[in-house]
């Protein structure tokens, strides 16, 4: 009988132990950071509730299209933007005309999106700098606003784009019409993350 109750103890405490150690490995899966090598900035797993997804690598196949980085919830899609397109230096002065041209681009390939038919109606709200936090200090960014509909649901978008590290980086924030107001303090939130993650990064 001492043995059998001796054995049950044991089994209980094994199992506890299994226990805990499951529930550490669930809590580092759901804890794990993205740190993108080549700049160092580091991806949390959610901001303000917006979840990351996929970190997709182009690089490989493509090399200069670099790798894109997922967040998303119901009615919002975010991608995080990182590559070259082979060269060597990007400014991170905003009036550089290697970022200015291809901020240009960026805009156009939207329409181009557009007469390929999975964007309806695609107009540009305005465009200019801002900074990316809500105190207006920290990285500056060219910014552009525009909407469409897709699948038949009108959307907005905010585009970035700056240079760090030798690197493109750009950021798209968009969001169905319907949530535009809780949308709204979440793209806050989410460029105060994105001028975080940067200035922790010079």
């Amino acid at each position: 009988m001492k043995n059998s109750a001796t054995n049950k103890t044991v089994r209980i405490i094994g199992l506890l132990f299994l226990l805990l150690a499951c529930i550490t490995l669930t809590a580092d899966a759901q804890t794990t950071q993205y740190r993108h090598p080549a700049t160092g900035l580091i991806f949390p797993d959610s901001v303000e509730g917006i979840i990351r997804g996929e970190v997709t690598d182009y690089e490989g196949k493509n090399p200069g299209l670099g790798i894109s980085v997922a967040y998303d919830r119901p009615g919002i899609t975010v991608t995080v933007y990182l590559y070259t397109l082979g060269l060597r230096s990007i400014s991170g002065d905003l009036a550089s005309p290697i970022l200015k041209e291809h901020f240009n681009q960026v805009i156009q390939d939207i329409y181009k999106v557009e007469e390929m038919g999975y964007y309806k109606d695609v107009k540009n709200l305005g465009q200019g700098t801002t900074f990316l936090k809500q105190d207006n200090t920290g990285p500056k960014a060219l910014f552009a606003s525009l909407s469409y509909v897709q699948s038949g649901t009108e959307r907005l978008s905010k585009l970035y784009l700056l240079g760090h590290k030798n690197h493109f980086v750009k950021i798209r924030f968009t969001y169905d019409k319907t949530v535009q107001t809780q949308s709204e303090g979440k793209l806050t939130a989410f460029l105060n993350e994105m001028a975080n993650m940067i200035e922790r990064n010079l």
